[in-house]
């Protein structure tokens, strides 16, 4: 099974990406798929399709080859066990992870995706999941080939972002959490080594991203995409002014945007330049200064 894994940190762009990729020939769309146990068995947030997980015909096909439907696997153990290893010191960890209950979840995320597989066709299953640890746990499942796009996005713009009231689609009247630029900027610099770490497992399976270089030409970050999965398949077509056509897709959680469908325009969320608090631009400036220069980005930005 091939998965194509997006690693980052929230707030980078991630949700389009996973959609875009939705939109190629033989790939599927899962979203952020850890938390299928959480916001789709336990609490049946909505698929990005509409409708709700529960009721989505796809997902209850993909749980009957695995499971033999929903109720056939122990939701909130995996949700248990996913919590007590999805850490972010496990990436570094030298040694296999082998214990018995995490064999057990590895088992269950094996037959998992090997339905999505045997029910959607799949050539690659589009994971947005995000978080290093959880990769790290599919990269030691038996039978996974893991490709991984190391997302990322201007840490000031990603700490802009997490101060934005934004409700969530799934529970009414609750906003999404929210982040102080210095606990994002914690957590960004965290994100980063740690997924550069999982490209030092297999260089030949990780591929650098910008958000800003994405938005900017998305046809040519693609192909670069694509040819890291050996596939064959043919890149979405963006007419000349970046938009796109999207179909709708069948991903778990994630940011509103997973719900966009039809025409859309890929364009830089540049606001934070204009309305981010000087003092807050320069506590992450402070903060992330090694990685911002790594990464190319100008620290008088």
């Amino acid at each position: 099974m091939r998965v194509l894994y997006i690693a980052g940190w929230g707030r980078s762009g991630s949700t389009i990406l996973d959609n875009v990729l939705g939109q190629v020939d033989g790939f599927f769309s899962t979203g952020e798929i850890r938390s299928v146990w959480d916001r789709g068995l336990i609490e049946n947030w909505s698929c990005s399709c509409g409708a709700a997980f529960r009721d989505c015909d796809v997902w209850k096909s993909i749980f009957a080859e695995a499971f033999g439907g929903f109720d056939g696997i122990d939701a909130r153990r995996m949700l248990a066990i996913r919590d007590r290893y999805d850490l972010p010191w496990n990436v570094f960890s030298p040694r296999r992870l082998e214990s018995p209950d995490l064999v057990e979840y590895s088992s269950a995320l094996t037959r998992l995706y090997a339905a999505i597989v045997a029910v959607t066709g799949a050539k690659v299953i589009v994971d947005s999941s995000k978080t290093p640890a959880y990769c790290r746990i599919l990269q030691e499942c038996a039978g996974f080939d893991v490709d991984v796009i190391h997302l990322l996005r201007d840490p000031r713009a990603v700490a802009f972002s997490w101060q934005r009231k934004r409700l969530w689609e799934d529970k009414e009247g609750s906003y999404m959490s929210r982040f102080g630029p210095a606990m994002s900027s914690l957590i960004w610099n965290g994100r980063q080594v740690a997924t550069e770490a999982l490209g030092r497992r297999d260089p030949g399976r990780y591929l650098r991203l910008r958000y800003e270089d994405f938005v900017a030409a998305p046809q040519p970050a693609l192909a670069r995409i694509l040819a890291m999965t050996g596939v064959g398949s043919a890149p979405p077509a963006f007419d000349k002014d970046r938009k796109i056509a999207l179909r709708p897709v069948h991903g778990i959680s994630g940011n509103p945007s997973r719900f966009a469908r039809g025409e859309v325009e890929l364009k830089p969320d540049d606001e934070w330049r204009t309305g981010m608090k000087r003092v807050d631009r320069l506590i992450v400036t402070a903060m992330t200064v090694p990685l911002l220069l790594r990464y190319r980005y100008s620290l008088t930005a």
